[in-house]
């Protein structure tokens, strides 16, 4: 039996925080956290023997990661992590010195990792923790005594849709039932607090059984529902529950309307190239996009779009076609436009294709779209970020990099 009482420490980044309130949920409904002092740390912490140290990443965060699992190598502490980059490969986790991982649907598995933490049947890690079978999202809430904060709720896990930059469809998807958002909702309310929001991969395909085709009723008893409870700010259709295009229709948008709070809504129109939208399977077209954004704006919404450029063998004439169409949307619609770099992202089917980085003339004409107020400035903080992770690849693991192509 477990006997010594040691640290679990949660490290807490920007892009990882709506992960562990859900996790010690888990370990709370099952007592298994009074087993262990818990630590929620924002920075590096002097760890000691015995410790375990757990990360959530995507595949972006891996050289900042890395760098910090370096530091801990010789403290003979315990490096657990999950996320959706282990959740498509353990090959450059395992490099860096994790030595517990999990994939798949998370809950179950850190369950058992507690349990095994209190048992003793965990000594030098080299494990990984690996769950097909989908978590019933009813079961877990993402209420944690150790945080103020309550994260986003998830009610729809996986994807109807398969995109090849994307991971999220990999998985089979799942729908949170209503009697588990209304509990929520009351937690939220006892709790004092005034916003609600919810996790979602496609905010009107909730409740839907055929991709592209929603589920009005779904979506109506969701909003309609979560309005009754008078939360001073109710958002829904923007980040992190964005719309897919070609999923908004009058009907819907006079229910967003009636029911939200927020007057912009999120569309991801991906690339102003039909033949590129027709080759990441996304499912949609560019007149889809330009199709809700009429609808979005006739009542009221103003609209977010996110585009990505820097895709795999991405053309000039693509490139254009992408900027010509985000000229004309911002001609004719009441829209802002949010400007990605291809990032390939573990266990997409673009795990392994290489950017296509941008020329100096097109960073200058980029940089004019910014500061004619018509894009922002994403894509570039995203070009570097791709460079740094190849270059940190270059430098440290350059065998890995004859995967790409």
């Amino acid at each position: 039996m477990f006997m010594k009482r040691k640290r679990v420490i949660f490290r807490v980044f920007p892009f990882n925080r709506f992960t562990f309130p859900v996790l010690l949920n888990v370990w709370e409904k099952a007592g298994i956290d009074s087993y262990f002092d818990i630590v929620i740390s924002e920075g590096r912490v002097a760890c000691k023997e015995g410790d375990i140290v757990v990360y959530s990443f995507m595949t972006p965060h891996l050289p900042i990661i890395a760098e910090e699992i370096y530091s801990l190598k010789d403290k003979n502490v315990l490096i657990a992590a999950g996320g959706s980059h282990i959740d498509g490969s353990t090959e450059l986790p395992l490099k860096i010195g994790v030595n517990i991982l999990f994939k798949g649907f998370g809950e179950e598995s850190f369950k058992q990792f507690g349990n095994d933490l209190i048992s003793g049947n965990i000594k030098d890690g080299g494990k990984t923790y690996s769950r097909k079978v989908k978590t019933d999202l009813n079961k877990y809430l993402p209420f944690s005594k150790y945080f103020k904060m309550v994260p986003p709720l998830e009610i729809f896990r996986g994807c109807l849709w398969n995109c090849k930059y994307c991971q999220t469809g990999t998985a089979d998807y799942s729908f949170r039932s209503m009697n588990s958002i209304v509990t929520f909702l009351k937690g939220l309310k006892e709790k004092s607090f005034k916003r609600v929001t919810f996790i979602s991969p496609s905010a009107l395909e909730y409740g839907s059984k055929i991709p592209g085709k929603p589920d009005h009723s779904s979506i109506s008893e969701l909003l309609e529902t979560v309005a009754s409870f008078g939360f001073n700010f109710f958002e829904y259709g923007i980040f992190p529950s964005e719309i897919r295009p070609g999923t908004l229709d009058k009907e819907l948008v006079k229910i967003l309307k009636k029911n939200v709070t927020n007057k912009w809504i999120t569309l991801g129109a991906q690339s102003g190239s039909d033949e590129r939208l027709k080759e990441l399977h996304r499912g949609h077209s560019t007149y889809d996009v330009e199709s809700d954004i009429e609808i979005a704006n006739s009542y009221g919404f103003k609209v977010n779009l996110d585009f990505i450029i820097g895709y795999p063998d991405e053309s000039e004439d693509e490139r254009e076609k992408t900027l010509s169409f985000i000229r004309k949307l911002s001609k004719r619609y009441r829209v802002k436009i949010h400007l990605h770099h291809f990032f390939p992202l573990s266990g997409s089917e673009y795990q392994f294709r290489l950017p296509t980085y941008l020329k100096d003339e097109d960073k200058k004409n980029l940089h004019k779209l910014n500061n004619d107020g018509i894009v922002t400035g994403w894509w570039e903080k995203h070009e570097i970020a791709v460079k740094n992770y190849f270059g940190w690849l270059k430098d440290n693991y350059p065998e890995y990099l004859n995967n790409y192509t």
